[in-house]
């Protein structure tokens, strides 16, 4: 479970560039020494508001697991990033511009100004906190993966991992600076889609492990169980 979240967040990074990339760069994280300290700063807090998050998703799920359908859910999580990939759907523009969600992006956008050009260290790792609160359509399929978690501590542990896959290369866009950056994110859009299909199949395959019978023998003992009355 925590590799498929590392490797969800891993391979998912890729839509990260595109989206938060451009932002980190205009940050202020300082040069040198420095740079390095504040970005994993930055980023900390942003874990921390996916393991909170994380953490209310497991406890939901602790319902999701008694009632059996984390298999459901994991098809429908494939279903859905195989349809964002093949399709190029922009799930944020959605999320920005629908009516729940409209207002909250507005106030966020207002605290995340009056950070912005704060240089302490506090103000960095709140930034990051709120970045992590940012409509994000990848955050939100983790998420749903973190509801097929049976317990709040499980829920944290799976955002934690898939946070931590979506750093590596998050930092390394960063810190090879603008021009560098800017000229990855090309690629890494045109790789994003193909990625998100090929990670939704292996997410319905695998749901499809788990409802499939070992057997063919279900009819026969579906007609031979006991009957309520």
């Amino acid at each position: 479970m925590l590799f498929t979240a590392f490797t969800f967040g891993l391979l998912g990074s890729l839509h990260c560039v595109g989206m938060c990339g451009p932002l980190m760069l205009a940050l202020p994280f300082g040069q040198k020494g420095g740079r390095v300290g504040r970005l994993l700063l930055y980023n900390a807090g942003r874990i921390i508001t996916y393991a909170t998050l994380g953490a209310l998703m497991g406890f939901l799920g602790k319902g999701v697991f008694l009632v059996g359908l984390q298999s459901w859910l994991t098809l429908i999580l494939g279903a859905l990033l195989v349809v964002i990939g093949l399709f190029s759907v922009q799930v944020e523009l959605k999320i920005w511009s629908s009516p729940l969600l409209s207002s909250f992006y507005v106030r966020l956008k207002s605290a995340f100004a009056r950070l912005v050009n704060k240089t302490g260290l506090s103000a960095i790792f709140s930034l990051g906190m709120l970045n992590g609160l940012l409509p994000c359509g990848l955050v939100y399929l983790a998420l749903a993966g973190a509801l097929t978690t049976a317990s709040w501590q499980s829920g944290v542990f799976y955002m934690m991992a898939f946070g931590l896959g979506t750093l590596p290369l998050l930092l390394a866009v960063t810190l090879l600076g603008q021009m560098s950056g800017l000229k990855i994110q090309k690629y890494l859009r045109k790789a994003y889609p193909v990625v998100l299909t090929l990670m939704g199949a292996f997410l319905i395959w695998r749901a499809l492990q788990f409802q499939l019978p070992a057997s063919f023998d279900l009819w026969e003992a579906l007609n031979n169980a006991p009957m309520c009355h």
